[in-house]
This record gives C-alpha cells, structure tokens and sequence, in this order.
C-alpha cells in the first residue's frame, strides 16, 4: 500500500511527515515515486493555490499513473474563505473539465478549512494562563478559539488581509504568549508529537470542532487499518 501527497504549500511539506511519522509510523517516506515498493509514501508542495492544481495536479497524477505503485492520491488543500464542501466541488469540476483520470488509484480530497494554521489553533495548550498582551487579548475578544471552532473564525473587517493571513497570525500570537516562535518556514512546534495529541484530544473531546482535521484523521485512519480518533 502506497500513498501520493500533492499538498499546498510550505508549511504542510514540513508539518505532514512529521505528523505521519507519529500517526502512522509504519509508512516510510520515499523521495521520488518510482522509489515506491511497499507501505511508503511520496509527498510533494503544489506552491500554493491555483499553482497546486494549474500547475502540479496534472503532472502528479501522470507521475501516479506511470508508476502504477500507488494506491492512494491524496490532495490536502486550502478552502481559505469558502467552505469544504465548495472547495472539493471546486477540485472535482477541475479533475472533469481537464480529463483527469486516476488508473487504480483512489482519489482523496482533504481540504483544510480555512488553512493548516487553522487547525494547529485547536491546542489548548497554547492559551496562556498569564495576564495576555493587548494583541493577544484583541484576538480572543474578536474570536475565543479556546471555546469555539477555529474552522468558524472569520477575520475582523478592519484587518486587512485574507482570512487565512489573519489565522496564521492568530496562531504566531498564542505561540508567542509562550515563547514560541512560529513561521511557515520553521513551523518545528507543531511537529511535536504532544502537539498533534493534543489537537487529537481537542476533537476527541469536542465532535463538533475542527472537522476537517477530523476528516484527515479518519481518512488516515481508513487507510491505515488504524482507528486514529474515535
């Protein structure tokens, strides 16, 4: 069983692996798909939306087909300010409208709603118990996502920005109030084994929140033969 990785952008080429070599050890990285024999994975950066699908979806998907060792193509996206739903329709309309066609491979959509920063502010751990800062008491005012789903959080009318930008800065704040610090480039915190358990008891302990985290989990999970989150 093998697994191809398209993923958006920077953070997720430096955040996946780790995170797979916590949840699935047993999948073994390889650094070019023709490597591929058993139980290893591939994983590749699109640079971003569109560049993702205009310019890397077709070509990896060739990649895929002329192999013939994977199983599975996993494509983990940003939805940034439309929803899951919209944004797989979005990618499915693309697979269609450019002929693409996956030979013994199971397609996977995973969207990231609205960005991977997003779900790294479900840990808990990182609200300090200190007095906060002006910026980071400004942020949990606008939205507390210690008691509310990060994946609802839309960003205020003044900030100027995406809603993903205001996110990743939401999330560089928290850190900060621990004295962490965090950029897409080095985002090693995240990676951390405690990190990504506490982001699993967050959905354990709250069904209703981050769904699409969940959804990765469950269809890692499915893959695996590995129950990841109940």
């Amino acid at each position: 069983m093998n697994l191809y990785f398209l993923v958006e952008g920077k953070t997720e080429r430096k955040v996946y692996p780790k995170w797979l070599a916590h949840l699935a050890p047993q999948l073994e990285r390889v650094n070019s798909p023709c490597e591929a024999t058993d139980n290893n994975y591939y994983l590749i950066s699109g640079g971003g939306f569109p560049s993702i699908l205009d310019n890397h979806l077709v070509d990896s998907v060739a990649d895929v087909n002329a192999s013939g060792k994977f199983d599975y193509f996993v494509l983990a996206i940003d939805t940034d300010d439309i929803s899951a739903a919209e944004k797989t329709e979005e990618v499915e309309d693309f697979v269609r409208s450019n002929d693409i066609m996956f030979n013994d491979c199971e397609f996977i959509i995973l969207p990231q709603v609205v960005c991977m920063e997003t779900w790294f502010l479900g840990n808990p751990r990182i609200y300090s118990k200190n007095q906060p800062s002006a910026e980071r008491s400004a942020f949990s005012k606008h939205y507390d996502v210690a008691r509310n789903d990060p994946e609802e959080m839309r960003q205020p009318r003044e900030f100027c920005g995406s809603i993903g930008d205001y996110h990743f800065q939401y999330l560089k704040s928290m850190l900060r109030g621990k004295n962490i610090r965090y950029s897409k480039k080095n985002p090693q915190e995240v990676t951390k084994p405690n990190y990504i358990e506490a982001l699993r008891n967050r959905i354990e302990f709250d069904q209703n929140c981050l769904s699409s985290m969940r959804n990765f989990f469950y269809a890692l999970g499915k893959i695996t033969k590995k129950e990841i989150v109940s």
